[in-house]
């Protein structure tokens, strides 16, 4: 993709380290990848461009929207990634009537306006860096949460790693590590002032910032050392008996293995432990804390924590904690579907009506659920979608076009998705024929274990036996009017599952079809409609493009791709309720009737 990361720094921010690191992952991946801000103060291998990004002038601002608009048209760009609001700003008014995705990232609380309630000017989906954040925007802008994706910063292990360097004895290096200035300065200050009250010799190092921006006296002053590091790396944080920051820095320590206090611009978390982790990146570290007035030091809690020397054998936990959880190549990888997904919400901001099949029998059959169509009805709802002009879509064609592989001019005026659940014979022999006489394709999500030769998970609850499709006959699906996408092992509920059979059941599904087919499977059906937001989680990191279910997910296809939303497809549908079921609209309104 061409991508451009757009700033207004007038100093080094962890906004922009943030920036330059996922502009290189990007670069590595081969991304075309620009950047362009006020200045610049971290070495970057994007291509650079200089524009006042943030300015007060509102004559330069519009000649800043111009250039800006033409510099997306002149480059192809397909997506913008903002670091700051004034970045935003801009933006938001440079690529109108352009169809070029917007993803914002959120460093910190935003400022409230009318014109940030009334319009979202952050674009297609808002980063915010951590809960707290997704909180504020929810809460004080009224955005849409299917639109807020809270990601972390991404820490490179190129650069970060655990050092061997077991702890002992007493604190005596330690590092303030941030801007002098803003709220910084005064965490710092009161930082010093209480170290100056501790027993005991300690050396004070500040890193990235400067003694002259503090309102100190010079005898608190005199012993503080200062050094302006432009990289940090495990090898710098490893220098030190303990690191004080927030945000990035506190990731960045605790990867490296180094004892952490956080204590940032909006409150005092203090020293890191296993046990106070996870509530720790709720506020990126002490960063953002939406009733804070600002950063107070609790002086007890602080001489108890430098008191406490953090084991070893903590530290190797917390740095793998860290390491998982600030993953670049993971945290990478979740924003350039992120980017793919606006790119396409962009071209494409319409529902695409997703029908869910099951079976196609010659007639009717006694059936519990009412999860069959007979063969002379789905042949009337075919009639209807091609006189109606839909042009079906799979999975895989839908990807193309999400990456930028296929030109969105290619893209079907009134596309419709079709989809068929467990490999029935019916589908075979029934369904794929007129499929083919009417020029549809389908999606068709069979189960991983070939064995299986009916539905015995609905046989107990008074479901007659179907047939499916199994052993070597399996082959057949690849000359039908089927692409093949995974529904599982053996039919479980996924929610009934451990975390590690969960996984198991979507990557080796997944291994097993395309071995068995020689072919990518690229979308994943969980049985019985039911999912978490954890098993989409883990549909993504199983290498899934999409996931499906029934009755929940986005109000588009983009907002939760591992959670698609399909409308149930029964034996009595009308010419009525299939208009209904295949307009735009109906996942809006199906969510206002039912709340899901």
């Amino acid at each position: 993709m061409k991508i451009v990361h757009l700033l207004s720094q007038n100093h080094l921010t962890g906004a922009e380290v943030y920036a330059v690191t996922l502009a290189n992952s990007q670069l590595n991946a081969k991304h075309q990848v620009f950047q362009v801000s006020n200045g610049f103060f971290f070495p970057t291998p994007a291509i650079c461009h200089s524009l006042e990004v943030e300015t007060k002038s509102k004559i330069v601002f519009y000649k800043n929207v111009l250039w800006f608009r033409n510099f997306l048209k002149k480059n192809e760009i397909q997506i913008i990634h903002t670091h700051s609001r004034a970045a935003a700003k801009l933006a938001y008014w440079a690529r109108v009537g352009l169809n070029v995705g917007l993803v914002s990232t959120v460093h910190g609380q935003q400022h409230s306006s009318v014109s940030k309630k009334l319009f979202n000017q952050y674009g297609d989906f808002i980063i915010p860096v951590c809960e707290n954040l997704s909180s504020h925007l929810i809460k004080d802008f009224g955005y849409e949460q299917t639109r807020i994706k809270v990601l972390p910063n991404g820490i490179s292990d190129q650069q970060f790693f655990l050092q061997m360097k077991k702890n002992a004895g007493a604190v005596k290096k330690i590092a303030i590590i941030g801007r002098t200035t803003g709220p910084k300065q005064q965490r710092t200050e009161q930082v010093i002032q209480a170290l100056s009250q501790v027993p005991g010799e300690c050396e004070i190092t500040l890193v990235g910032g400067k003694k002259s921006d503090l309102q100190l006296a010079a005898d608190l002053l005199k012993s503080v050392h200062e050094i302006h590091v432009p990289s940090l790396t495990s090898l710098t944080y490893a220098q030190y008996d303990l690191v004080i920051g927030a945000g990035r820095v506190c990731m960045e320590a605790l990867i490296a293995g180094v004892p952490t206090i956080a204590f940032g611009e909006a409150e005092y978390i203090g020293l890191i432990r296993p046990a106070n982790f996870s509530q720790a990146i709720k506020s990126n570290f002490g960063d953002i804390n939406l009733k804070s007035t600002g950063p107070v030091l609790n002086a007890e809690a602080f001489t108890n924590d430098l008191a406490v020397m953090v084991r070893w054998e903590e530290t190797q936990i917390l740095s793998v904690l860290a390491s998982k959880e600030f993953s670049l190549a993971n945290l990478s990888k979740k924003i350039m579907r992120l980017y793919e997904s606006a790119f396409f919400l962009r071209n494409h901001p319409a529902w695409i009506p997703t029908l869910m099949y099951h079976k196609i029998p010659s007639v009717e059959i006694e059936s519990q659920h009412r999860i069959f169509v007979t063969k002379e009805n789905f042949e009337k709802h075919l009639k209807f979608f091609k006189i109606r002009g839909f042009t079906s879509l799979t999975f895989s064609e839908l990807a193309k076009f999400r990456r930028g592989e296929k030109d969105f001019s290619l893209f079907p005026k009134k596309p419709l998705i079709l989809t068929f659940d467990d490999g029935y014979r019916d589908n075979l022999e029934n369904a794929s024929p007129l499929l083919k006489k009417y020029g549809f394709r389908s999606q068709l999500f069979l189960l991983a274990n070939s064995a299986i030769k009916d539905n015995q998970w609905d046989i107990n609850s008074d479901e007659p036996a179907h047939e499916i499709i199994s052993a070597t006959e399996r082959q057949q699906w690849l000359t039908s009017a089927f692409e093949i996408g995974s529904h599982g092992f053996s039919h479980k509920k996924i929610t009934e599952m451990t975390d590690d059979e969960a996984f198991h059941e979507l990557k080796a599904s997944k291994d097993s079809l395309e071995k068995e087919f020689a072919i990518t499977i690229n979308t994943y059906a969980f049985t019985y409609g039911i999912t978490s937001p954890k098993a989409s989680a883990f549909a993504f990191d199983a290498g899934y493009d999409y996931a499906v279910n029934t009755d929940t997910g986005g109000l588009k296809l983009e907002e939760a791709p591992y959670q698609i939303f399909r409308v149930n497809m029964f034996p009595e549908e009308s010419l009525f309720s299939l208009w209904k079921k295949t307009s735009t609209w109906y996942r809006k309104y199906y969510f206002n009737k039912r709340n899901k």
